[in-house]
């Protein structure tokens, strides 16, 4: 029934043939692992993003918001947590914070991605006072600590939550807590 050839030239050639396929295969299964792993594109463009954002709120071109945030960007900060939507609400807001600091900066502190559309930022902020309304605080110095959850889409930043110390910065502008006299 079964026949034995005892030639030398095919002697181990069907195993040889056979281990050359599973090798090839292997190769092949590897490429294919290698090369999607390399492609983490979309954590690259959410970085790059929040580089971006960051830089605008450190004085760069409003208009660069343009690339990065949706339209319905919605923001909310302490200490009301009102949502501000609209992308025009957000350059607003931080027109608004240079008009009376002008040399405010965000410097980035730690990084968390909490999954596919959200991140954790914490971050401290400082700048120099410069609201001509109040002249007995005007060219303080002040700083604190925060964090942002920024909300994200295919790279587009949709939102932003920041929460920080009130009471820190405006003590460091020279205000104090009062409480209220009781009756």
């Amino acid at each position: 029934m079964f026949r034995s050839t005892n030639k030398s030239d095919t002697i181990g050639k069907s195993r040889f043939a056979g281990k050359k396929l599973l090798v090839f295969f292997i190769f092949l299964l590897l490429l294919f692992f290698l090369s999607s792993c390399k492609q983490q594109k979309p954590e690259n463009k959410i970085n790059d993003a929040v580089e971006k954002y960051l830089y605008v709120w450190n004085g760069g071109i409003l208009d660069s918001l343009d690339a990065i945030t949706s339209e319905n960007f919605q923001m909310r900060i302490n200490p009301t947590f009102e949502p501000m939507v609209g992308r025009n609400k957000l350059k607003e807001s931080i027109s608004r914070t240079r008009s009376v600091v002008p040399d405010f900066t965000v410097k980035e502190k730690e990084m968390i991605k909490l999954g596919d559309t959200a991140l954790a930022l914490t971050w401290d902020i400082s700048g120099t006072y410069k609201n001509t309304k109040d002249s007995t605080n005007y060219g303080r110095k002040t700083q604190a600590s925060g964090f942002s959850v920024i909300f994200f889409n295919e790279g587009i930043l949709t939102g932003e939550w920041i929460g920080y110390s009130d009471l820190t910065w405006y003590k460091n502008l020279g205000y104090e807590l009062v409480m209220a006299k009781k009756k």
